[in-house]
């Protein structure tokens, strides 16, 4: 699991291509692996390219192996790059979004975080689920959406040495999954 990089000033379409080169470098020295690598999507710091879903598109419309490509979907990052994902709604336009540019099937994981900072910021600052500018109802519909019923969710939220904060924010996102039929789209 990867960000995609940052252009530096190099502009997005060099940047796309460089990406793409060097993941055909790997892929080709790896080419007996069956291991994928997951890019993940950005909240769009500086220059870092992976903030708009068409960036990840154009690289996987680009790179010679996309099948050993995967995305990984953070949450905070989606919203600091201004996906509104508050509502069922900007949830599914974002979904939607990544289904055309690189496939629902690509979704491997997801990053469960709310956000310090406003939608649009571009500021990546995950904050404990519930409390940050998403809120905690917004995650009712994402652990709930059928479709990435068994996809793995990993918490980056601050945490101190007991971790005491995962076992909680765990706590709240399982308190939010529906167990009925009436949870699917």
């Amino acid at each position: 699991m990867l960000h995609p990089g940052a252009h530096l000033g190099a502009g997005e379409d060099r940047s796309i291509e460089q990406i793409v080169a060097g993941l055909n470098e790997v892929f080709c020295a790896t080419k007996h692996s069956p291991v994928r690598i997951a890019l993940e999507n950005t909240a769009g710091q500086g220059s870092c390219l992976g903030n708009r879903i068409a960036h990840l598109g154009a690289i996987f419309d680009k790179v010679e192996q996309s099948k050993r490509l995967g995305v990984c979907l953070d949450t905070a990052h989606f919203f600091a790059a201004g996906y509104d994902i508050r509502t069922r709604k900007g949830w599914e336009a974002a979904i939607k979004e990544v289904d055309d540019l690189v496939g629902v099937k690509a979704v491997l994981a997801f990053h469960l975080n709310d956000s310090k900072t406003d939608l649009g910021s571009r500021v990546d600052r995950h904050e404990h689920i519930g409390q940050g500018k998403i809120g905690r109802e917004a995650f009712r519909h994402i652990v709930n959406d059928p479709r990435f019923k068994n996809h793995p969710g990993c918490l980056e939220t601050p945490k101190s040495k007991d971790l005491h904060e995962d076992v909680e924010n765990l706590a709240v996102l399982r308190s939010l999954v529906t167990l009925s039929p009436s949870a699917s789209h």
